[in-house]
């Protein structure tokens, strides 16, 4: 299961649950509109805010205001990565 963290505007932020268990590195997926591991982009959450992949989903200005949001919410993020993390252990 690959859980939904929240949505903003058309933009839906999500773990994706292999990451959980095999990387210890926190980062969070964003697509728009649904869920979608091939095309959507990627963002580390740690040690700074970085695109890890930039998918399909996304245009430069869609993935720069998603990188925006993901700055205001990042330790919101980081929380509730390290909660999904212990879950799944």
């Amino acid at each position: 299961m690959s859980p939904r963290v929240f949505k903003e505007g058309e933009f839906v932020f999500w773990f994706h649950s292999y990451d959980a268990l095999a990387e210890n590195r926190a980062s969070i997926h964003v697509g728009k509109g649904s869920q979608n591991d091939a095309n959507d982009a990627k963002i580390w959450l740690e040690p700074q805010v970085e695109v890890a992949r930039e998918g399909r989903t996304l245009s430069r200005t869609e993935l720069n205001r998603a990188l925006q949001i993901v700055e205001r919410n990042r330790k919101r993020l980081l929380e509730a990565w390290n909660e999904y993390k212990g879950k799944t252990k």
